[in-house]
Order: structure tokens, then C-alpha cells, then sequence
């Protein structure tokens, strides 16, 4: 993708979300694709930490980029850009695609809690009480990145809805073939290329298990889970976790 107003490169995708759930290993298996070239870093959170009002500072990240294939980044904070925000990326890429992987909500906030919570409280998560991981969960970044419906509904003001993919994770783990071919379908490139089945089947930034206290599952099914409707309404299909 090229800015109109000059010749310098930019992404011709964007991974916006979610925090927790499957970015990491969505990087590793578009990095293999041969027609797919990514940044690196996998975070360049050039829209929510080191913004300038210059594209050509974002498009430095992209210069190296083969022209035979497509460029992208994916950088999780961006599913709570402002409004601002999304609006000079829409002026840069009018054309851009989106890319947002998500997993069951309550699932999800448990791993942000178990990666952030000790720098919260200075103890590890299962330490806390539940008042302190309610706190934890309230949040406004916590709780936001957990709202995926307001998540999408918010870039959907700027960009039309056939630019949007979604996957779920759980999807990810049951049937990752199936899921890369849809997504490099949507992203226009080869989908019988860069998909290596038992590679795909690797997780990545996984941590051993530890199960939700059963007072917060119940706590966080009750916040988070009323938006599967609306979430279900606008994906058009349904949930895994649902």
C-alpha cells in the first residue's frame, strides 16, 4: 500500500487485537507465508506510544518490505485507539485490512491478570484476594481490551466491515489449517502456501496452567459474557464460547 500523496510504503494490514489471545502466534504463521512480509518488532505501537502526525515516521518501519508481497504489523494496543487515532490511520489507508483474533473474554482477562496483575499489587495472581482482582479487572485497560464488541464497533466508524477479519483462538487450537486459509483468503494471497500443519499446532507465549478461582470466573462471565449477542449479531456467526 502506498500513501496517495507520496510513494512511501504502508501496511496493507493491521493485527488491532485482542491482548492475550493468539497475537503472537498469529505473527509466527503470516511470517511463513512467502507473500507476507511483517514488521519487526511484532509491536511497533507507533499509534498509541511513539505517534507523530507524519506517516512517513510509520512508513520507515515498512521500507524494507519486499514489493512482491503485502506488509503488516500487529500491535494489540490498537483495539483502544482513540478516535483521533483511527481516524489519521483511516486518512493514511483508506484501503487497509484489520485483523482482530479473540478468545472467550473470561479466559482472556485471566491471562492479562496473570501477566500484569504482579505489577499491580507487587504479588503474584494467586496471591490476590478477589477484591483485589475485581479492582484489577476494573480497570479501564483492563476492561476495555475484554469489551470486544465496543472494540470493534469503534474502528467499524472509520472502516467498512468487509475490511474486518476475526478469528477466535479456540479455533486456532481445534482447526489452525482451516482458519489460516480463511484468513489469507480475506488477506488475498496464495491460501494453499505458508500453512505447516504441525508448526501451526505449536502454541506460542504460553504460560503453565492455573485455573481461574471459581468466585472470579463467576464475576467476569457476568461482565463480560452479555456482549456475546451483539458479538454473535455482528460477526454473523456464533461464538465458541457462547
Amino acid at each position: 500500500m502506498t500513501n496517495p500523496s507520496s510513494n512511501l510504503r504502508l501496511p496493507d494490514f493491521i493485527g488491532i487485537g485482542a491482548m492475550r489471545s493468539g497475537t503472537s502466534w498469529l505473527t509466527k504463521q503470516l511470517k511463513r507465508h512467502p507473500e507476507i512480509w511483517t514488521s519487526s518488532p511484532k509491536e511497533l505501537h507507533f499509534f498509541d506510544r511513539h505517534f507523530t502526525n507524519l506517516h512517513e515516521d510509520y512508513a520507515r518501519h515498512f521500507s524494507g518490505a519486499p514489493e512482491s508481497m503485502i506488509t503488516g504489523e500487529i500491535t494489540p494496543a490498537y483495539a483502544i485507539l482513540d478516535a483521533e487515532r483511527i481516524s489519521v490511520a483511516r486518512s493514511w489507508m483508506p484501503d487497509l485490512k484489520l485483523l482482530f483474533i479473540m478468545r472467550d473474554p473470561v479466559e482472556r482477562a485471566w491471562s492479562h491478570a496473570r501477566k500484569d496483575f504482579p505489577q499491580f499489587r507487587n504479588k503474584p495472581v494467586e496471591d490476590a484476594q478477589i477484591d483485589e482482582l475485581r479492582e484489577f479487572m476494573q480497570l479501564p485497560q483492563v476492561a476495555m481490551r475484554g469489551d470486544y464488541l465496543a472494540c470493534l464497533k469503534h474502528w467499524l466508524k472509520f472502516y467498512d466491515p468487509s475490511q474486518l477479519w476475526c478469528g477466535f483462538l479456540e479455533q486456532a487450537i481445534t482447526d489452525p489449517a482451516a482458519l489460516l486459509r480463511e484468513l489469507f483468503i480475506f488477506l488475498e494471497v496464495n491460501p494453499e502456501e505458508g500453512i505447516h500443519p504441525e508448526l501451526a499446532a505449536q502454541p506460542e507465549n504460553t504460560r503453565p496452567p492455573s485455573p481461574i478461582p471459581a468466585e472470579l470466573r463467576a464475576y467476569l462471565s457476568e461482565q463480560l459474557h452479555p456482549q456475546n449477542a451483539g458479538l454473535e449479531s455482528l460477526l454473523g456467526r456464533p461464538l465458541p464460547w457462547s
